[in-house]
């Protein structure tokens, strides 16, 4: 189904000016400016400002556990992830695009969406950048609290969702809970709930998400121990030799601190 979402997205706004008092005409320039302000420094929040790795361990969907290595190369707009009991790998974009995965060791690489699930969990390689950042001037405010705001923001044309429901903390400025949509407003397909926040580096970064998908009935938790790195290994970032390079698994169980 082609979805016109500029004239969704005017649609929604002008329902929004009529009955959200902060979004009222007499202060829209005032509430647009605060909440464009909010966003950008949110998403500055979100960046990855050096190279990291996270330790994870997950609970899979059917009840299993694995482990895993997530390693974020900002300088090289990459990700890169191990599973450690199939041998499953990916090396992603930082952004909407594709990469590359092999799905077992001594696969093959094949072509990967940021969208596609990770080695049967319910992780995407989108999680791992700021995906709700993309279009800040359609965003407008859902709900607002002492400590929360929660953010509706549609999409750009490409992007495989129609829009994303984003609830920040406003302290430290991070996603506690998202919501993605995709063909219509009302079709909820997943949620994922951010805790633990610990910051790494200059950044805060959560040491548990939990992400529930409604389009095929599952769970996944993840728990993260986070590091900064120094160095990372070429071969981890090279399309032609991620698949085969030497994963440095540095704990069977990681634990969150």
């Amino acid at each position: 189904m082609i979805v016109n979402r500029t004239s969704i997205f005017a649609a929604a706004l002008a329902a929004t000016l009529m009955t959200a008092p902060w979004l009222a005409p007499s202060g829209a320039d005032a509430s647009r400016a605060d909440l464009t302000a909010f966003l950008e420094r949110a998403g500055k929040m979100a960046e990855h400002n050096r190279a990291v790795r996270a330790d994870m361990s997950i609970e899979l969907p059917d009840g299993s556990r694995d482990t895993a290595v997530l390693i974020i190369a900002p300088e090289k707009d990459r990700s890169f992830i191990a599973f450690r009991s199939s041998g499953w790998r990916a090396l992603m974009p930082l952004s909407w695009g594709q990469g590359k995965a092999v799905r077992s060791e001594g696969g093959k690489p094949e072509t990967l969406d940021v969208d596609d699930p990770l080695s049967g969990t319910d992780l995407r390689a989108m999680e791992f950048f700021a995906f709700w950042d993309a279009r800040i001037e359609s965003a407008f405010i859902s709900d607002s609290s002492r400590n929360e705001k929660t953010i509706t923001l549609y999409t750009p044309d490409g992007v495989p969702y129609i829009l994303f429901v984003v609830t920040f903390d406003k302290t430290q400025l991070v996603p506690v809970s998202m919501k993605y949509y995709r063909d219509e407003m009302s079709n909820l397909v997943r949620v994922r709930n951010d805790a633990g926040h610990k910051m790494v580096g200059s950044r805060p970064r959560p040491s548990s998400i939990e992400i529930t998908d409604y389009s095929e009935n599952t769970r996944s938790e993840i728990k993260l121990q986070w590091s900064t790195l120094d160095r990372i290994p070429d071969a981890l970032l090279d399309e032609a030799t991620f698949h085969s390079a030497e994963v440095d698994w540095q704990t069977d169980s990681p634990s969150t601190p």
